[in-house]
């Protein structure tokens, strides 16, 4: 029998040693000028908004915002711009439908949330995301997820960021909306998630959808629980800890209003602080099958770039959380 041949990609070149005497700011002053122009490039040659390199860019620049820190606003402008025109060319496949390609519901969930970030106000492309939204839901109120780990593997991830897409975008007066936000957060409530994207994306949803207290508590512990001696997070217990897991757990314990300045998230920040490249990225390597034509973003790391890229911006993004700004403040 036959086989398709493994399309062969780069590696990565021995990376950098790990900074020394590293602190919040300085990392995130090497980290955002890599990661704008990479996002550039990647929709320059890639032909589509991704969400590792471009929409968690997106969400990056408005916790920089937040949070008194400079980035390049004209290329951050014209990131929002490719976003909006892009989704606008695909409104009517929306409305027939038709699920963006990728991350299938995933990604629709992150463009939404990626537009509300900027402020971008609701449309008629925003309409047709929500109404392609509440047709991709299963009866039980999940959304199902591809299977390309870690970002687009979980349906807990995929049921989270549909919910979410809806509560920024919907119509609180329409019953379809608030019946597919209900759904969605009963199924969230009710299934155990078994690795650490799953956990992240079970709090941030039971945060998003104000479950009751005592379930948001018992989920943010479930992350705490499984934080490793270095400080990190793994993404799976066999692997090893990263800046994937550790900068998304960060990210969801400050959201569900754990305070930045208590031991367990200061322990991740030391990790992140630790591990990040003189380059500015995090490398972390990748888990996820061949999907598309290879092709150099201008990230480095090679074919562990893609991950590479959305763990920066998860650590960059955790890091800013730190900083004078929006703090909130459970021990």
């Amino acid at each position: 029998r036959r086989t398709a041949p493994t399309p062969t990609v780069p590696g990565i070149a021995p990376p950098p040693a790990p900074l020394r005497g590293n602190d919040a700011r300085a990392a995130i002053a090497r980290s955002i000028p890599l990661l704008q122009r990479s996002a550039a490039t990647f929709y320059d040659k890639g032909g589509c908004v991704s969400c590792h390199h471009n929409l968690l860019g997106i969400m990056t620049t408005r916790v920089l915002r937040d949070h008194g820190i400079g980035f390049d606003t004209d290329l951050a402008a014209k990131e929002l711009r490719v976003l909006v025109e892009d989704l606008g060319n695909s409104r009517d496949q929306a409305l027939q439908g038709i699920v963006v390609p990728g991350g299938a519901t995933t990604t629709t969930g992150y463009l939404l949330s990626s537009l509300a970030a900027a402020g971008h106000p609701a449309d008629a492309t925003t309409d047709s995301l929500v109404r392609l939204l509440r047709r991709a839901q299963w009866p039980e109120g999940r959304w199902m997820s591809p299977v390309r780990p870690p970002s687009e593997a979980s349906d807990f991830t995929g049921t989270a960021l549909g919910m979410r897409g809806i509560q920024l975008y919907g119509d609180r007066r329409n019953p379809a909306d608030r019946q597919a936000i209900a759904r969605a957060a009963h199924w969230l409530r009710t299934n155990a998630p078994i690795n650490t994207e799953d956990r992240v994306f079970r709090l941030l949803g039971l945060t998003w959808a104000k479950a009751p207290a005592r379930e948001r508590r018992a989920a943010l512990d479930a992350l705490l629980e499984t934080q490793r001696a270095d400080g990190g997070w793994s993404q799976l217990e066999y692997r090893d800890s990263d800046a994937y897991a550790t900068g998304q757990v960060l990210v969801a314990l400050h959201d569900a209003g754990f305070s930045t300045t208590s031991r367990a998230y200061q322990r991740g920040v030391r990790f992140l602080l630790d591990t990040q490249l003189a380059d500015g990225s995090w490398l972390v390597r990748t888990r996820s099958h061949f999907t598309q034509t290879y092709f150099e973003s201008g990230f480095p790391h090679g074919s562990h770039q893609f991950i590479s890229a959305a763990a920066t911006h998860w650590a960059t993004q955790a890091l800013a959380l730190t900083l004078p700004g929006e703090e909130s403040g459970e021990n």
